[in-house]
C-alpha cells in the first residue's frame, strides 16, 4: 500500500485512534517501532482489574452445552485429560470451566459455598488441583443474583465470601450469570463494581466473564469491571442461532446499524462474547467450520462446549485449526467487521498485526454462490497474495479483487490477503461520541442519535414500526420512535442531560387487540430503577406525556412490551443545560 493510499486513514484500537499520517511523518526507519509503541499503549489503556489478563480472546472449554447439569468429578477429570490428549491444550485452549450445578443446594453453617457432595465428593479444591496438574486453568460458575439459573445458591450478599472461596480453590476464571439479578436492587455498574473490587481483594488474578444475556456491557463500560461480556442470549446447536448470536457482535443484532457491530468496544483485555461454541454439536463439518470461522474473525472467546471424550476427528480438526485460531488470537486485537452484504452472502474483514488482512466470505443461502471482495474494501490495492486458511495453502496472486468459486450453503472461504510488513492495514474509524451520546446544550431529539444497545425488535426512527407517519390518538408527530414489542433501546446520556420528554401511546395504525406498556429506566432492567411506567395501554387509552428529571443519569433505557402490539414514542427529546 502506498503512502498516498493510507495517509488519511485511522487505525482504531481500544477506543484510541491514531492517524497513519502521523506515522508517515516519522523517519522511515522509525515507523515500525512507532507503530508497535502506539498499538501497545492503546491496547493497555483502561483495563479492568489486571491488564495482563485476556490479552487475546480466552480459549477453553465450558461444560454447559455438552452436559448441562450432569457434571461430576469423573466427567471433569476425563475432559481435562481429553483437552491434553486431543491437542486442544497445545492449540491454545487453557480454561476448563464448570458451569451451573456444581454446588450444593445450601451454603454451609458459615455461609460458604460447597461442592455438591454426590457430584464432587472431594470438593472443588481437589478438582481444581487436578485441572492445574494438566497444565490447564480452572474456571467456575456463579450468579450475581440470590439464586443461580438452576436455583442453587447465588452470590448476592456473599460476594467477598465467594470470591475468597474461589481464590482459595485456585480458580482462574469466573463466569458470572445474571438470573434473578433484577431482585438485587442494584444497577449492573453497581453490581460489577462490587465483584471487581472483591476479586481484587483476594489478590488472585481471575478473569471475569459477564453473562447477562447481552444487556449492553459494551455500552456501560464492561471493560472497567470484566474481561469479557455476553452480547446475546444463549446459543443453540442450529445455524439460525449461530448467525443470530454472531449478529449481536458483528452486525446490528444488539446495537444501531450505524456502528457496524461492536468492534470498537473490543480489544486486548476486553472482548465481546456471543456465547459458547457449538462446534461438534451442529449438523455437519461445513456448519462447524462456518461457526468457528465467524467466532475467529469476530475475535470472540473460543470456548468449546462439546463432549471432548467422544468428539470426532473432524470436530477435533476444526477446533484445533492453527491458522484459524491465529486470526482469533492475533495480538493486534482488532475485532473483525462486515464490509459487504449481498443477498445471502456476507464479507467480513479483520486487519492483522503483521500487515495482512483476514477476510471471511460467507454464504448463508441455500444456493451455492460465488463471492467477491475488492482490495479497496480492505485497504489494499494492486497485486496481493491470497492464502486459504482452512486448507493452509497459498492460492496465488490476484490483482485488485478476488472472486471465489461457488460457496455452498452455510459455508465459508476464509482467506488471508497481502504479505507481512511493518505497517498494519487501517480499519474503519470508530463512531465519534457525538453520534451516540449527549454532547451539546439545548434540545437533542433521540432520533438524531444512534442507540447504543437494543434487544428485541429493532425500532423505526421518525416513523411507526409499520413505516407510516407516527400518530397517537389522532395527533401526528414528525419526530419519534416506532416500536413493536418486545423492544428495549438504550441511549447514552453521560450524565449531561437535565430532562427527558416524550408522548407515548399505541400506534393509530395498529389494528390488533393487544395492549402495550411503556417504561423508562435508569441504565438497565436489572437495576429496576424505573423512572416512568405507563401501565397497560390499549387502543382506547389516551396518550401520556412524559417529563422526567434525568440529572446524573448515565444511560436511559426505553422499553415497550406487549406481545404483537405496536407503540410510538412521539417527540422524544433530551434537554441539556449550558453546563456542557
Amino acid at each position: 500500500m502506498s503512502d498516498s493510499g493510507i495517509k488519511d486513514m485511522v487505525i482504531p484500537h481500544d477506543n484510541v485512534h491514531y492517524h497513519v499520517l502521523d506515522i508517515l511523518m516519522k523517519p522511515k526507519m522509525a515507523r515500525f517501532f512507532y507503530t508497535l509503541v502506539v498499538i501497545t499503549w492503546a491496547g493497555s489503556f483502561c483495563h479492568a482489574q489486571d491488564p495482563a489478563l485476556a490479552r487475546t480472546p480466552p480459549m477453553g472449554w465450558n461444560s454447559w452445552n455438552a452436559f448441562e447439569v450432569k457434571i461430576n468429578d469423573s466427567v471433569i477429570r476425563q475432559i481435562a485429560d481429553a483437552m491434553v490428549n486431543s491437542g486442544m491444550k497445545a492449540a491454545g485452549y487453557e480454561y476448563l470451566v464448570l458451569d451451573d450445578a456444581w454446588m450444593a443446594a445450601e451454603r454451609d453453617a458459615d455461609g460458604n459455598l460447597t461442592a455438591d457432595p454426590k457430584k464432587f465428593p472431594e470438593g472443588m479444591k481437589v478438582i481444581g488441583d487436578y485441572i492445574h496438574s494438566k497444565g490447564l486453568k480452572f474456571g467456575i460458575y456463579e450468579c450475581r443474583g440470590y439464586l443461580t439459573c438452576q436455583k442453587l445458591p447465588g452470590s448476592f450478599h456473599h460476594e467477598q465470601t465467594d470470591m475468597n472461596s474461589f481464590a482459595s480453590w485456585g480458580v482462574d476464571y469466573i463466569k458470572l450469570d445474571a438470573c434473578y439479578a433484577e431482585k438485587n436492587g442494584r444497577l449492573s455498574t453497581e453490581d460489577f463494581t462490587i465483584y471487581r473490587d472483591c476479586i481484587k481483594n483476594t489478590g488472585r488474578p481471575m478473569v471475569l466473564s459477564i453473562s447477562d444475556f447481552g444487556n449492553g456491557a459494551w455500552a456501560w463500560g464492561g471493560k472497567n469491571y470484566a474481561q469479557l461480556w455476553r452480547t446475546s442470549g444463549d446459543i443453540y446447536p442450529t445455524m439460525e442461532s449461530v448467525y443470530y448470536n454472531a449478529s449481536t457482535s458483528g452486525e446490528a443484532g444488539s446495537i444501531h446499524p450505524g456502528f457496524n457491530g461492536l468492534w470498537q468496544f473490543a480489544g486486548p483485555g476486553h472482548w465481546n462474547d456471543p456465547d459458547l461454541l457449538e462446534v461438534g454439536n451442529l449438523a455437519n463439518q461445513n456448519e462447524d467450520k462456518t461457526h468457528f470461522s465467524l467466532w475467529s474473525i469476530l475475535s470472540a472467546p473460543l470456548m468449546a462446549s462439546t463432549d471432548l471424550r467422544s468428539m470426532t476427528e473432524s470436530t477435533r480438526r476444526v477446533l484445533t485449526a492453527p491458522e484459524i485460531i491465529a486470526v482469533n488470537q492475533d495480538p493486534r486485537g482488532l475485532q473483525g467487521y462486515r464490509i459487504a452484504k449481498h443477498g445471502s452472502t456476507e464479507v467480513f474483514a479483520k486487519p492483522l498485526a503483521d500487515g495482512t488482512v483476514a477476510v471471511l466470505l460467507l454464504n448463508k443461502g441455500k444456493a451455492a454462490t460465488a463471492v467477491t471482495v475488492s482490495w479497496s474494501q480492505i485497504g489494499l490495492k494492486g497485486n496481493q497474495k491470497i492464502r486459504d486458511l482452512w486448507k493452509r495453502q497459498d492460492m496465488g496472486i490476484f490483482k485488485n479483487y478476488f472472486t471465489s468459486d461457488k460457496i455452498a450453503e452455510n459455508s465459508v472461504l476464509f482467506i488471508k490477503v497481502g504479505s507481512p510488513g511493518p505497517m498494519p492495514v487501517a480499519g474503519p474509524a470508530a463512531i465519534p461520541p457525538e453520534k451516540y451520546s449527549i454532547t451539546k446544550n439545548g434540545i437533542t431529539c433521540l432520533t438524531d442519535l444512534f442507540y447504543i444497545m437494543k434487544s428485541g425488535e429493532p425500532p423505526a426512527y421518525d416513523k411507526s414500526y409499520s413505516g407510516r407517519p407516527i400518530s397517537i390518538r389522532g395527533v401526528r408527530y414528525k419526530r419519534g420512535i416506532g416500536c413493536k414489542s418486545e423492544s428495549r433501546i438504550m441511549y447514552k446520556l453521560d450524565g449531561n442531560a437535565d430532562r427527558f420528554q416524550a408522548v407515548v401511546g399505541l400506534d393509530d395504525h395498529y389494528t390488533g387487540k393487544e395492549s402495550g406498556r411503556f417504561r423508562v429506566l435508569n441504565e438497565d432492567f436489572f437495576g429496576n430503577r424505573i423512572l416512568f411506567d405507563s401501565g397497560k395501554m390499549d387502543k382506547g387509552t389516551a396518550a401520556l406525556n412524559i417529563d422526567l428529571d434525568v440529572k446524573g443519569v448515565q444511560f436511559l433505557l426505553l422499553e415497550f412490551s406487549g406481545k404483537e402490539s405496536q407503540g410510538n414514542w412521539g417527540d422524544v427529546n433530551i434537554m441539556a443545560s449550558p453546563k456542557l
